[in-house]
């Protein structure tokens, strides 16, 4: 039964983890996207030519004309950010540089809206999502199994209104305790438009508020023998009937390896189309992985731990034979009782406004593709 047991758990894990290949679709510029211009595009090569002391990745963000605030990129190395960092028109900067005129100065931080929109992820071919359809179909299953739980979830905004403490340990050298509004008050906010594929083969897009979750790791100097972060989310009997219930491994739990976590794809999300997130999507902090399935991105964290062993995820371990670690979007994998070569793409109506074809990585194969290699 042990042997068993593992086979089951190894043939799960196999399922989510993805093949390279794959196309991407090429993004285009909607309308209302034309007051954010494009990022400039620079080579690796130009960077290193420039900056050869550099350490910073991709190489291509440094001098693409927005500021990437994270030490790795915002130090003298790197030209600070290759200037980016105290270009002040573009919304987010944090200038510092002692020899520009503008040293010292830095955009908002904490909750700030409007958030910049980040030109890198400004665009998305198939438009955003209507945000009463995206608050309206949710999977929250600590307020219930159906996708119609918004008003269960509103009937609970004082729990994610009133103090949210996030604890913060494991391998990391400033382990802590702090409240997920002071957590954010340390970051600049910005917006990123992300696709988000569920696993149950429907999608959305959406305009997500939010900071690098890189920022974070950096914040709390993660050890070098950390190989893993595992996400937690609340457990209270007295608001949640499903839990109180039972049947699930409670509370939910989520995990990605350190290198996922550093990548430039993954956000801490605080808010969604330029105002705080509504109970049922998540608030005040969630995870936003758009590569990976919707249930990767946890929702309410109340705990970060970094550790040495691969969280066991709560899909993982609720039905092992579905569900596994990775999770990545692939439409050559199929889920057991369905396909995943498509999906249904909703903008306006949960019935859904088209039938589109699922792409490698949700379509963003270029940024992350190395990670599985």
């Amino acid at each position: 039964a042990a042997v068993l047991a593992v086979l089951t758990l190894y043939a799960a894990d196999v399922m989510t983890r993805q093949d390279r290949g794959g196309k991407r679709v090429d993004e285009c510029m909607r309308p209302e996207d034309r007051s954010v211009p494009p990022a400039a595009a620079v080579k690796a090569g130009e960077v290193l030519e420039k900056y050869p002391a550099c350490k910073a990745f991709p190489l291509e963000h440094v001098g693409d004309s927005w500021c990437d605030a994270g030490g790795a990129f915002n130090n003298a190395e790197c030209g600070w950010d290759g200037g980016d960092c105290c270009f002040t028109s573009r919304g987010l900067y944090d200038c510092k540089d002692p020899s520009d005129a503008n040293f010292g100065a830095s955009s908002p931080r904490g909750f700030n809206y409007p958030s910049p929109r980040n030109p890198r992820y400004a665009t998305d071919d198939r438009g955003i999502s209507d945000e009463s359809v995206v608050t309206t179909y949710n999977n929250y299953y600590e307020f219930g199994l159906s996708k119609a739980i918004s008003p269960e979830a509103l009937k609970h905004r004082a729990l994610f209104d009133g103090p949210w403490p996030v604890e913060i340990s494991g391998l990391v050298e400033r382990p802590q305790t702090i409240d997920a509004r002071d957590l954010i008050a340390l970051f600049q906010t910005e917006e990123r438009i992300y696709r988000h594929r569920c696993v149950e083969a429907w999608s959305i897009v959406v305009p997500w508020v939010g900071f690098p979750l890189a920022h974070l790791l950096e914040h709390v100097g993660v050890r070098p023998e950390a190989r893993y972060v595992k996400f937690t989310t609340w457990e209270n009997h007295d608001i949640s009937k499903i839990q109180k219930g039972g049947g699930f491994p409670w509370p939910y739990v989520e995990g990605l390896t350190i290198e996922e976590a550093r990548n430039e794809l993954a956000l801490v999300g605080t808010g969604a189309y330029q105002e705080d997130m509504t109970p049922q999507m998540g608030p005040p902090i969630r995870l936003v992985v758009p590569w990976k399935y919707g249930f990767k991105s946890i929702k309410s964290i109340v705990k970060i731990e970094f550790v040495t062993e691969r969280p066991v995820n709560f899909w993982w371990e609720a039905q092992a034979s579905e569900y596994g670690f990775w999770a990545n979007v692939n439409p050559e994998v199929d889920h057991p009782r369905w396909s995943q070569a498509n999906e249904r793409w909703i903008k306006t109506t949960s019935r859904g406004n088209d039938r589109l074809p699922t792409m490698l990585f949700n379509g963003y194969e270029e940024e992350v593709a190395y990670l599985y290699e």
